[in-house]
């Protein structure tokens, strides 16, 4: 099935393959309502999926529900105690809260649990050996990661409920009687903990390691609330007091509706697609209302993983979109390590629909650790530079801003034209070139011509058209040169396609070189035999082994571009793909039955942004200009 509204203006005003009119001005581009959906309810997209996504957080703040493990990149179901466990940021480091709360009914814990995910809330219920039940609610109620915990048991005779917590510092806690709420503060962080059971203040018994509490229970039901306040050091243990204290001023059911009203308001203002559903594929089982759902989810990430300015990193007074929150992950630039120079640019192209003035401050934070010889510290990944500064200057703009950061972005580009290469760890040979970063350096560098246009600045866009034009040479002579094979790498000093380091090839990163209008006609028939060796839309991930969306949607331009009849069956592989996969990831792939599979950081911006830019594509947009623009497929053959 497939929703559609009638045909407007932009509707009919489309464009011819790989060709796009620009309609900023209409309220509907394509299949795509701009102003948003302004009914939408976040309880319309609740997922209680055995494969559903249990993190949560608030736009803005520092920490996260159920966070991504220590070991492995994977999000653990809710044990039968129903521990509450943070994770977030703190300074220029992770924090990792485990077992904030416990639970257990007469000393047992629950036989089986299930949860439902909303973008502003994980509602739980757990069932216990006697015929009770917990139902309950997590959330966050504002910016400082506030947090309340409610909870309601029912049933089974049950006598008292034991709740309890670990506390995960060497100080220990306290009572502070004079405010009722437990206190743990250490050199860095403090959070209070607030009780009520059916509005009584609960004074719990405070050890060294672990805290608990008793609580009678009622003979029908027992309503039980906590509050979790935290607060950096540097803020002081009274703020942490003081918001576990003003989280309770009011029910927790008018909290709970004041989160769902904070997330109903950014999803109303998410551009919403008309055009739901695969057309060209095997759907396998994802539905219209399905993808809904993950598209909504996909934006509800985007929005959770912006955060605020930490208080207590002075050196770095910005806000960061971090690759995906809930990962944890902390690659980055050493006085920013949540900000990837991959992931957060992509991350703030698509937030810039919503909120501009915030990315352009978090983008200008990013550029400012670009040191003097051009190299960005942290993790050294793709160019997508000038590309996020044109896409914030067309969502809004401002000349002086563009001015401001713009020797930052011609710095790293110089920087990056020598290095056009992954550096990691222990990957750092300088002779490598990497097809996947010589694209998006040519692509960076389109956009920095546009850029130097906008600021008149003449002779640095010959300079840039100089330098795409020799780059462009160099490309074919590393990659193309092999008559038999195209390489993803080549080693300039040793001549050489591979060491021992980097040994095989990602064909989905040697297609972005699609993204080039301008192909040799050699090079442009042999990526097109290329994508054509892999591509199966009946199969997981199009029959690739390993992908990113940020090599996907270069790969889908150059698709589209060249008039290749694959595009929309591939572009609507990995709509299909990275919802049937479950979480978002950062790398979507075939598992060993077949079924798509997830790899690398999870929850990643990657997997999300999959879901949300080729939805736009099947309602007929590309963003890529920084201004929604109407284009068609390639025409299947019948």
């Amino acid at each position: 099935m497939s929703h559609t509204l009638k045909t407007c203006l932009a509707c009919a005003l489309v464009a011819c393959a790989g060709t796009a009119t620009t309609l900023s001005a209409a309220p509907n581009v394509g299949g795509l309502v701009l102003a948003g959906d302004p009914a939408f309810d976040s309880d319309s997209i609740a997922s209680s999926e055995n494969q559903q996504r249990r993190w949560l957080s608030f736009p803005g703040g520092r920490l996260c529900l159920n966070p991504a493990t220590h070991h492995k990149f994977e999000l653990a179901p809710m044990g039968a105690d129903l521990a509450l466990n943070l994770g977030g940021y703190l300074g220029t480091g992770v924090l990792r809260l485990d077992n904030v709360l416990d639970v257990r009914l007469d000393a047992a814990t629950s036989e089986s649990r299930s949860t439902t995910w909303y973008p502003y809330q994980i509602a739980f219920q757990a069932k216990y050996a006697n015929g009770a039940e917990v139902s309950g609610h997590d959330f966050f109620t504002d910016a400082n990661s506030t947090l309340i915990r409610s909870l309601e048991v029912r049933g089974g005779g049950s006598k008292e409920l034991v709740l309890g917590g670990k506390i995960s510092n060497p100080k220990g806690a306290r009572w502070d009687a004079t405010r009722q709420v437990i206190v743990v503060e250490s050199e860095k962080y403090v959070y209070a903990l607030r009780l009520l059971a059916d509005a009584t203040e609960l004074k719990p018994t405070v050890g060294k390691d672990v805290w608990s509490v008793r609580i009678p229970l009622g003979a029908e039901k027992t309503a039980i609330t906590m509050s979790f306040g935290f607060a950096a050091a540097s803020e002081g243990a009274d703020a942490a007091m003081e918001r576990a204290r003003t989280a309770l001023a009011r029910p927790a059911g008018e909290s709970l509706a004041a989160a769902k009203a904070t997330m109903d308001a950014y999803l109303r203002k998410v551009p919403q697609p008309t055009r739901w559903g695969l057309e060209s594929i095997p759907a396998h089982g994802v539905t219209p209302e399905r993808q809904r759902q993950a598209y909504y989810a996909a934006w509800s990430l985007v929005i959770q993983s912006i955060m605020n300015p930490f208080p207590e990193n002075a050196a770095y007074p910005f806000p960061q979109m971090s690759l995906g929150k809930p990962s944890l992950w902390a690659e980055g630039e050493r006085t920013s390590p949540a900000t990837c120079g991959w992931e957060s640019f992509l991350g703030l192209q698509w937030f810039s629909f919503l909120e501009p003035e915030t990315c352009w401050k978090a983008y200008e934070g990013i550029m400012s650790r670009v040191d003097e010889a051009g190299k960005l510290g942290g993790e050294s990944l793709p160019s997508r530079k000038a590309q996020t500064a044109w896409i914030l200057f067309k969502q809004r703009p401002d000349r002086a801003r563009l001015a401001a950061v713009y020797p930052a972005i011609k710095r790293y580009l110089q920087w990056r034209e020598l290095n056009p290469r992954w550096i990691y760890g222990g990957n750092n040979a300088k002779d490598e070139k990497d097809i996947e970063f010589v694209v998006s350096w040519l692509l960076d560098v389109d956009y920095a011509i546009q850029i130097a246009g906008e600021l008149g600045l003449a002779e640095d866009g010959r300079v840039w058209r100089e330098k795409s034009k020799l780059m462009r040479e160099n490309l074919h002579a590393w990659f193309f040169s092999d008559p038999a094979k195209v390489h993803q790498f080549y080693f300039t000093n040793k001549k050489v396609f591979y060491t021992k380091e980097r040994d095989s090839d990602r064909p989905i990163m040697i297609l972005t070189a699609l993204w080039l209008k301008d192909l040799p006609a050699d090079a442009r028939e042999r990526l097109r035999g290329l994508l054509r060796e892999f591509h199966h839309p009946e199969r997981a991930a199009d029959g690739f082994a390993y992908t990113k969306y940020a090599d996907n949607n270069l790969d889908a331009y150059g698709l589209i571009d060249h008039g290749m009849v694959e595009a929309k069956p591939f572009v609507e592989v990995f709509v299909r793909d990275s919802i049937r996969a479950g979480e978002f990831a950062e790398v979507l792939r075939p598992g060993k039955n077949g079924e798509p599979e997830t790899e690398g950081v999870m929850p990643s911006l990657f997997n999300a942004l999959n879901i949300i830019e080729f939805t736009w594509m099947l309602n007929g947009v590309r963003y890529e200009s920084g201004t929604p623009t109407v284009f068609e497929f390639p025409a299947l053959r019948k």
